[in-house]
């Protein structure tokens, strides 16, 4: 094979499998994390599902929902560098089955938020809103913004794979500092903020005020978003309320408000890609500030839900920083 063969083809070789044993080892750092933080949220569950409080997980299907998730990354990766090999199929094999498990374990932790503590943060802060701003945000929002509510609508309802999509493109990164506080970052937002404060912080949210606590402070919202045609957000706050008061819960249940996961991850994105890809990045700082009003206008959340989640994510994003020389030296 003349050298001309040998550089063609040594890319798509890959490493030896003592070298991707090798990679995953560096990996370690956000793999700890990740595997200590999927294990404090079973034995979590464990408890809150043994007095009844919790329902069983969808497991096989999160895992598979993981894996599918990986599988587009990877072909998006493919596709625009198609010459690419994948060097650490260890530690990304090991990191999609954690992240499936802790999705899983997600759902049934936040459905068992009111039964653990029950709403109480929704009055202070509709009436500290409703002072600030004069009226209802989400009332302020449709007035300047209502043209915007269907196609806010889908954005937002398209969250869930699109940070799915930067997640597994982070994870199927080479080992590196840089993604090792990345991925710590991303497990202690979902772990910190979305199942720690959520509790706290137990909230319902606009569009569920009315419906928890018998009132009609919100009277009107879901006529306009119905009327606006933002029929995503209908749909799925309605399979949540369903799951709610039949205590039947299904793939998609659990109600909480305080911090919103939806900002805080959006902003996880815009640190990651300011990064990694910085001529990039005030295009995912604006869809992190769409993701912000959106929450608001939709109703799925109040104005401090996005604050507190934004302020959240720059802390744990700067906890991660320090914590990652303390799990393992940098790869790179």
């Amino acid at each position: 094979m003349n050298e001309l063969a040998q550089e063609r083809y040594q890319p798509l070789a890959g490493p030896l499998p003592s070298e991707r044993w090798l990679k995953f080892g560096e990996d370690r750092a956000w793999l700890t994390v990740m595997a200590a933080a999927t294990a404090v949220e079973f034995a979590w569950w464990m408890v809150a599902w043994s007095v009844g409080i919790a329902p069983f997980p969808y497991l096989f299907t999160y895992v598979a929902l993981a894996f599918a998730g990986l599988a587009c990354a990877l072909a998006l990766r493919w596709a625009s560098q198609p010459r690419t090999a994948v060097s650490n199929w260890p530690s990304i094999v090991v990191a999609t089955i954690l992240v499936g498990i802790g999705a899983s374990l997600f759902l049934p932790l936040k459905y068992a938020i009111p039964k653990l503590v029950p709403f109480w943060l929704d009055e202070p802060l509709a009436s500290a809103e409703r002072s600030l701003f004069g009226a209802d945000p989400w009332l302020v929002l449709n007035h300047f913004f209502g043209w915007a509510a269907a196609p806010m609508d889908r954005l937002y309802g398209l969250w869930l794979p699109t940070q799915s999509f930067f997640l597994f493109t982070v994870v199927t990164q080479p080992p590196s500092a840089r993604k090792s506080r990345a991925l710590i970052a991303y497990v202690l937002t979902w772990f910190l903020l979305g199942v720690v404060a959520a509790i706290v912080c137990s909230s319902a949210g606009p569009l569920f005020h009315d419906r928890i606590f018998a009132l009609a402070k919100f009277a009107g919202l879901r006529e306009t978003l119905q009327n606006r045609g933002a029929w995503v957000v209908l749909a799925e706050s309605d399979k949540m309320w369903t799951s709610f008061a039949s205590g039947r819960p299904g793939m998609v249940a659990g109600i909480s408000a305080v911090p919103s996961i939806h900002v805080a991850i959006s902003v996880w994105i815009f640190l990651v890609v300011r990064e990694t890809a910085p001529r990039f990045a005030p295009y995912a700082f604006v869809y992190a500030a769409l993701i912000w009003i959106g929450s608001v206008q939709l109703g799925w959340h109040y104005v401090a839900d996005g604050l507190a989640g934004a302020l959240g994510m720059l802390a744990i994003w700067v906890l991660s920083r320090r914590l990652q020389p303390l799990l393992g030296p940098p790869a790179h």
